[in-house]
């Protein structure tokens, strides 16, 4: 194990050298863009229909560049599984056994698909690289499970290092059957994440498209600061079904007997994820940082030892999780003060219309709280959490009184354009732009928003909106995604000219 975590930290500690000697300015995303997770979009037709891997390829690169064809359009938010780039151990270089079609054991192919379009088309890049439940294989395998602390095996290994957990957030995303989770803390994990990075800092270190990438390392199955937890209804597999929390207690305890500050507390994770984003800073250089904090909720509900006063105050008021939101503005504290060549970022990945509009339990008003602060600068964007195309998510994404339903006053039938609207209500409030869609006034800045790229093609696809329409004007999704990159660029400083309506009946814009 020595051995390995050797080979790790010298690739780190290249990439970590090469980074510092960069000194241009940090990239930083700004506008709307089209968000796909590319094991999802191998999944979905056309391209799920293709017969050979060249032809993946090819439907992948044609989906990209038709997503990047609308001017309104920044760059592509792209969603990739660790697994699925790093197919074999680092060592296998040197013992001559790489996966077939590979020199080092990686196939950054369906990251360069999305390089390659953003670079032909002027675009830009966000990368959210997943580890967690997606963890290569041939690392879950040089890690002793800790089931049998739960299953009546007779205990686990001191040095156990992953887990099962059924029920989890986010759980239909995961890799794996069953999907096991390493232990957030277990250092050979660590490392080899670290190593992940550092591989990718040197491929597309120098690519003027990637302009950002989601810090994540103790996850469970995305980049969102989400972990199975008894509030979440995640349990441990039959015959124990034990809450997570209590879980994560006894998982705490047998890996750090002789901790006190660990035991029955969520210091464990705070520590982690500041060790992942000292990672971060030392790896890359040049591009933004974003962490997902979401809502308060999603970290087990175990008490820790907290140095914030300011963040937890505002961000944790209302929390219907208050010591895992607590346990988030310690990280989001670390966060802001840590020192590094990138610019900072924090983004929701699941904005509905109904979600929270007041700070007090983070969401899209603690990302704003950071973009008002002034030292250091803070990005701040937001994700659409479903696709607002889809008749089957339209209302759980844009009814803001969601689950109450019909959604009034926008009548029995919630239309593509009324739920993205509702949206980028929830995402203008409190900014100079809020007028545009219905907001209340306010002068806190933010970045950037990101639309499932299913939106986008239903955009390209349909100029005039769906009637009949409650919105002013009547404006198509389209004429919305122009309007909020207008805002965007707008609220940047940097003035750009809104594109005419989409459909030559529409006469008004919402706001305008």
């Amino acid at each position: 194990m020595l051995r390995n975590i050797g080979a790790f930290v010298c690739w780190t500690l290249l990439s970590a050298c090469a980074s510092f000697s960069q000194v241009n300015p940090p990239r930083f995303p700004l506008g709307v863009y089209a968000h796909v997770d590319v094991e999802a979009a191998t999944q979905r037709k056309p391209c799920s229909e293709a017969t050979t891997v060249a032809a993946l390829h090819m439907c992948l690169q044609q989906l990209y560049s038709g997503l990047l064809e609308t001017p309104a359009i920044s760059g592509i938010a792209a969603g990739v599984h660790w697994d699925h780039i790093q197919l074999s151990d680092p060592l296998c270089a040197f013992q001559n056994n790489c996966a077939s079609g590979t020199v080092d054991g990686y196939d950054w192919s369906y990251v360069d698909d999305v390089f390659t379009e953003a670079n032909a088309a002027g675009k830009s890049v966000l990368l959210m690289i997943t580890p967690g439940v997606d963890a290569p294989p041939w690392l879950l395998a040089k890690l002793p499970t800790c089931d049998g602390l739960f299953n009546g095996a007779g205990g686990a290994p001191a040095d156990c290092g992953q887990v099962t957990f059924d029920n989890f957030p986010e759980e239909q995303h995961a890799d794996g059957d069953p999907p096991v989770l390493p232990l957030p803390w277990n250092p050979l994990y660590i490392a080899a994440w670290d190593n992940l990075l550092a591989h990718l800092n040197l491929r597309y270190r120098s690519n003027t498209a990637f302009v950002a990438i989601g810090v994540a390392g103790p996850v469970c199955a995305s980049t969102e600061m989400i972990l199975p937890t008894t509030a979440n209804n995640s349990t441990t597999p039959p015959p124990s079904n034990l809450g997570a929390d209590q879980a994560w207690m006894a998982l705490i305890a047998h890996s750090f007997p002789d901790v006190r500050s660990y035991q029955n507390s969520d210091q464990v994770f705070i520590d982690a994820w500041k060790q992942t984003i000292d990672a971060y800073e030392r790896i890359f250089s040049g591009v933004t940082l974003f962490l997902s904090p979401d809502s308060g909720s999603d970290l087990p509900e175990l008490p820790s030892s907290f140095r914030d006063n300011t963040l937890l105050g505002v961000d944790c008021s209302t929390a219907k999780q208050p010591l895992s939101c607590q346990a988030k503005t310690e990280v989001l504290s670390y966060f802001v003060t840590a020192a590094g060549p990138n610019q900072k970022a924090t983004q929701v990945g699941g904005m509905t219309a109904s979600s929270q509009p007041t700070t007090g339990d983070i969401g899209v008003p603690g990302v704003k709280v950071l973009t008002s602060i002034e030292t250091p600068p803070f990005f701040g964007g937001a994700e659409f959490d479903f696709a607002v195309s889809d008749s089957t998510t339209v209302e759980q994404e844009g009814c803001p009184t969601w689950p109450n339903t019909p959604c009034m006053p926008f009548g029995l039938t919630l239309t593509p354009e009324e739920a993205a609207y509702n949206v980028l209500t929830v995402f203008f409030d409190g900014t100079s732009a809020y007028a545009d869609f219905g907001g209340t006034s306010g002068t806190e800045p933010i970045q950037y928003v990101e639309l499932d790229y299913t939106d986008i093609q239903y955009a390209q696809k349909n100029p005039c909106a769906t009637l009949p329409s409650t919105l002013p004007g009547a404006p198509s999704l389209q004429d919305l995604i122009n309007l909020a990159s207008y805002d965007l660029f707008g609220m940047a400083g940097q003035q750009t000219t809104l594109p005419p309506h989409t459909c030559p009946t529409s006469d008004a814009t919402p706001g305008r």
